[in-house]
């Protein structure tokens, strides 16, 4: 009988050894960012809730929109053994070579926001919002929605950036087909920030620089357009203002009166759509190759119910899931 008892001791020691390598649920799967401002705060929560719901591990690291520091953030997180990696690329020159560390490692990385440029390092997949047809889509939402001839500022983010260059040749290649629509003067960088959009468009409105749309690239950029408006004494009908975000900042200037139009796209949603299609391929269930997180045109008229909100949750998990299997957005799903 103590033969059986110790027979069996030493099969339950030896299953203890095997158990955990063999069903461990969860990865870790390393996220390189910018930072945690405005947008990629969103996204981090978004990619967060995903991670949580799938027992997964996240590890993050940040580069500045420097390439230098992208490389180290790569590094890093290869060093950390983490099972796959997402990364938001500086550019895609420095995407490439960030593939290709993984390559090297053999850790399987997702590219988001930039594009990856030729070359022999691979991505397993590309989760971007599209760039060029963005701007298209804002370029055609204000000619349909805005009468008369339209004299437009442009404040961007970070110039050279690839959403920026993507919607900078977007923007230009559909109001060459349009009528009555042109840029006042060339695109400007607000460096995704209010305070030098603010500058920026006091300075343009102090040249004396006649126009009648302002578009900023993201919140805290209109932000900045708004308050330089407000200071500079121009009365709020004389100019169109579009946002190409559709945040926490935009929502509250809808609220008062201060936002004609937004391409309504969220951070929140895109980060769970990039985890979710990260996991499905490491879980080896159906993912995207390639596909572009949804957006939608809103006003001020109708926002409320067209909005893409930054703030999900778990409630946000069939939707996701539907998209990263279908590459279809369904906001019936939304529950």
């Amino acid at each position: 009988m103590k033969k059986k008892i110790l027979v069996g001791l030493l099969v339950l020691m030896t299953l203890a050894l095997i158990v955990p390598s063999a069903f461990a649920k969860g990865h870790t799967i390393g996220v390189v960012i910018p930072y945690e401002i405005g947008w990629f705060a969103a996204y981090h929560r978004g990619y967060q809730i995903a991670a949580d719901a799938n027992g997964d591990k996240l590890v993050f690291a940040y580069h500045n929109y420097k390439p230098d520091q992208e490389t180290q953030a790569v590094q890093n997180v290869i060093a950390q053994g983490v099972d796959a990696i997402n990364l938001t690329a500086v550019t895609p020159e420095s995407a490439q070579y960030s593939c290709q560390l993984a390559n090297e490692a053999g850790i399987p990385i997702q590219i988001t926001e930039s594009g990856v440029a030729d070359g022999k390092a691979k991505p397993i997949a590309i989760i971007d919002f599209n760039w060029a047809d963005v701007y298209k889509t804002v370029a055609d939402g204000i000619r349909k929605d805005v009468p008369g001839d339209l004299n437009v500022i442009w404040i961007q983010g970070f110039a050279g950036t690839p959403p920026v260059m993507q919607g900078d040749k977007g923007f230009k290649d559909e109001i060459a087909k349009l009528k009555g629509i042109k840029l006042a003067t060339a695109p400007q960088d607000g460096q995704y920030a209010t305070a030098p959009s603010l500058n920026i468009t006091k300075t343009l409105i102090e040249s004396g620089l006649k126009f009648n749309v302002a578009i900023g690239g993201c919140q805290e950029i209109t932000d900045g357009i708004i308050q330089a408006l407000k200071e500079e004494n121009i009365p709020r009908n004389a100019v169109t203002i579009v946002t190409v975000n559709g945040g926490p900042m935009d929502i509250n200037n809808f609220l008062k009166g201060n936002l004609d139009f937004a391409l309504s796209q969220s951070p929140g949603l895109h980060g769970m759509i990039n985890a979710t299609n990260l996991m499905a391929y490491l879980d080896k269930q159906p993912y995207q190759t390639k596909t572009y997180s949804p957006v939608v045109w809103v006003s001020k008229k109708d926002w409320r119910s067209k909005y893409i909100s930054w703030s999900v949750d778990e409630s946000w998990l069939p939707l996701v899931q539907n998209f990263v299997k279908t590459g279809k957005y369904d906001p019936n799903l939304l529950k």
